[in-house]
Formats: C-alpha cells, structure tokens, sequence
C-alpha cells in the first residue's frame, strides 16, 4: 500500500509550521477512513460520504458541474460544495479554509490575512433525499469569498471536532497580474503520436522580479486532475525586456501524455438503457448495473467520435425536477476482457473516485471470463471513467497500458503561474489560462 508521507503540523505563537509535500495519488483502503490525518488533497475521510463535487456557479460550461473549482480574484464567482451522507439521520459540520502553498503545504498566512471574518462556517443547508432505495441527505454549502489569491483547502469536519474530519477539496483562487498566451504544438521524435506539448509565454507585466527562475513556479493540469501534474516549471528562456517568460521546450517536458477519450456511461434513466449499459437488476429495490463488456484499446486505431467530460461526471434522473434528492444510488458493475492477467492491480477510476484508486474500484481477475470484473456505488447520472494499472512491486502507476495514448485527444489544459515576490509570505497565482486541445 502507498501511504502519504506523515503531515506533522504544529502552529506556534509566531505560526512556525513544518510541512510535508502532499502526494499526488495514493491507494486508498479501509485504514485510510479510520486514520483521520488530514491529507492536503481531494479526499473523502467517511466511506458514507459519497458524490462530493466542488464547482464554480459561474465558468465556461453550460454545466456548473463540470466548471473547475478556479475563479478569478477581481470577479469570484461563488464557488459550491455539495455532497451526500448515507442513511436517513442528518449529521452536524463545520468548514474552514486554510491557503496553502504552491506544493500545497500549509501556508504561513493567518486566516484574518485571507479572509474577512471568522473561518467556521456551519453546513446549514441540508434535505433529505425524495424516493428513493437508498437514502441519504444532501448537503449544499456556498464558501465565501476570499482576499488573496493561491491554492486553497475547503476542510469540512463534524461540528466542534476539527480533528473528525469528513472531507477536504482544493481550489484555486487566480489575479489577473500576469498574461499568458499559449498553444498545443507538435512533439518531434517518436512519441509525437502519443503526447501533447504545451507551449506558452507569460508576460508579468508591473510585478516586481529580482530573480525569474527562482521568483515564478508554473504548474499545468490536464482535465483538471492534481494526480498527473507537471509542475516547479522553470522558463527555457527569459527576455527581460519585454517581462516575458518563454516556455517553449524540446525536451519534453511540458508534454503529457494525450491519452484516450473516456470511456462513458449513463444511469439516469432506471426504465432504459443509457450509454454502454447492458442491463439492470432490481435487488430488494436496489437496482445493479451492469455496463456492456469494454475492451483494452492500447495499440488500437483512435476513434474521437465519442463526446466525453474529460474525466467529470454530471449527476441526472430522467423525468426527475430535484435531480440531487431524487436521483438514487445503484451499483455498477464493470467489466474489462483481458487473455491474461496485468502485472499489477487494475482499477477503474475519474473525477467520481476523486481521482483516487480505492478499494471499491479495484477490479479482480475473474479466468473463467478472461476478464477484470468489479463495481462501483454511484449515483444516478452520467459518468466518465477509465482503466489503470498499478504495479504493486514498485508502486508505479500505467495510466496508458490500458487506455492508450494519443495526441488527437481532446483535452483541456489549465496554466497557473505562481510568484512570490520581494516581501511574500505565501504563493500567490498570478496568472491562469484555460486551453482546450483539439477541441
């Protein structure tokens, strides 16, 4: 099992902190939901808790729900919290926001430097879910608004137990300080079919730069995911003339690999088959899913047909007004031909997982069916999902053995520049930049 390295926190009277570099992704088993340490991540700390999403109300989507949890500084639009608790009995939470670092360490900031008032904020809004065979409670929390821009932390915790923590998420909170122009261009050599460049330049205007490989820290995201970033990038060249910053590599270094489209299925009708559902079985009103048979596509010939949500997934009932009450929970059931057996364990995984592999979502090699079979709780909607590998032996991770990979993907790229200047106590995110390869 892969643990995270230990957080050990202690805040002094002069707010010393020592800090530990989060990991970027982790096997989550059952000693992780006992193990109440807080993780500087997206993390679901209760195994009752289930589809946490944290969305802009305001963005590029026409679906709030796919919106990322970044939003300007100048003009923050409200960022919103919603998750469901299983069972039938509402509990009590708190939040608060801690800024972090551009490594998502804990920053030295006081919550009175980012903040306007008291960083404790009750979980008010709550209902109960509407019929349904399993039930649960919503919840719905829109966080404040924030002074400074950075990385920041939404840890949500039973009410008067900080330490009880149920659930954290990572947002972004950018300026408008820095520009940065940028493109997808072609890799040269070999795995140009595979990978995806991006270039870019950042002009940093006014700011005030002593030294700008040590002063800038650029991290790029693709489909929004903190589990593969690239990230201490370091300008190639630097025209001070101009204050620009030139990114443009030949090394590989800002590439990542296309990947494949997402796999897709959708539960949002119980009455008919939506995408690569086979079948439906009502057990005691609980209804199992089972998803057409999917096959390994690594070294298969690339089919963009397919529309995906980069990873995301959009909760739905059919016929239903009040989707997040009236939309049940089913469990679906994956499965994936295989003649042999992977060196190493198969998961299936997206934004529903967290980006995380957990117990749930691991599959088991079943002989008889040459095939990795196994299941998800989720809830009624429409989801992206993929398969990866991990080798056990070593704790690496194959995003591609089973997937493939290919520089035709449609994917979207986020661009964060960090800056600490002269007088600085924390990172600050100076500039950002949405580009949509392919697309």
């Amino acid at each position: 099992m892969l643990k995270l390295l230990p957080l050990f926190i202690f805040i002094s009277l002069v707010g010393t902190i020592v800090k530990a570099q989060p990991a970027k992704w982790e096997i989550v088993t059952s000693e992780n939901y006992s193990n109440k340490e807080i993780k500087y991540s997206d993390f679901v700390y209760d195994p009752n808790v289930r589809t946490v999403q944290l969305y802009s109300k305001g963005g590029s989507k026409s679906i709030p729900q796919l919106n990322a949890p970044v939003v300007s500084l100048a003009r923050q639009f409200p960022l919103v919290l919603e998750f469901d608790l299983f069972g039938d009995d509402a509990d009590y939470y708190e939040a608060e926001i801690i800024h972090c670092n551009k490594d998502w360490t804990q920053s030295e900031l006081l919550p009175i430097e980012y903040m306007s008032g008291f960083n404790s904020f009750k979980l008010n809004e709550f209902d109960f879910s509407m019929n349904t065979s399993v039930p649960y409670v919503h919840f719905i929390f829109e966080l404040p608004k924030v002074n400074i821009s950075g990385n920041y932390l939404l840890k949500v915790y039973h009410e008067g137990d900080k330490e009880d923590i149920i659930v954290t998420k990572r947002f972004v909170v950018y300026e408008k300080t820095a520009s940065i122009a940028s493109k997808m261009v072609d890799m040269r050599g070999s795995d140009r079919r595979l990978m995806q460049q991006i270039d870019f330049t950042v002009n940093y205007g006014g700011l005030t730069v002593v030294n700008p490989k040590k002063d800038f820290s650029v991290t790029i995201l693709q489909n929004g995911r903190w589990d593969n970033p690239i990230v201490n990038m370091q300008p190639r060249f630097v025209r001070g003339h101009e204050n620009v910053l030139d990114y443009s590599y030949y090394d590989g270094e800002n590439a990542f690999m296309g990947g494949n489209e997402f796999r897709v299925f959708e539960t949002s009708s119980v009455n008919t088959s939506g995408a690569a559902v086979s079948s439906t079985d009502i057990m005691k009103n609980f209804r199992k899913v089972r998803l057409r048979t999917d096959l390994v596509r690594n070294r298969k010939a690339f089919n963009q047909q397919q529309n995906d949500y980069n990873g995301g997934y959009v909760i739905g009932a059919f016929g239903k007004r009040d989707y997040w009450l009236e939309s049940d929970y089913m469990e679906v059931f994956f499965t994936l031909k295989s003649e042999t057996q992977y060196v190493g364990d198969v998961y299936a995984y997206g934004a529903f997982s967290q980006w995380q592999l957990s117990e749930e979502n691991k599959l088991v090699y079943d002989a008889r069916q040459k095939a990795y079979v196994g299941s998800a709780i989720v809830k009624q909607g429409r989801y992206d999902y993929m398969y990866t590998v991990v080798n056990t032996s070593n704790m690496t991770r194959d995003d591609v053995e089973i997937e493939g990979s290919f520089n035709l993907t449609k994917n979207e790229y986020e661009i964060l520049v960090y800056y600490r200047g002269p007088g600085d106590r924390a990172d600050r995110v100076v500039g950002y930049r949405l580009l949509k390869a392919n697309k």
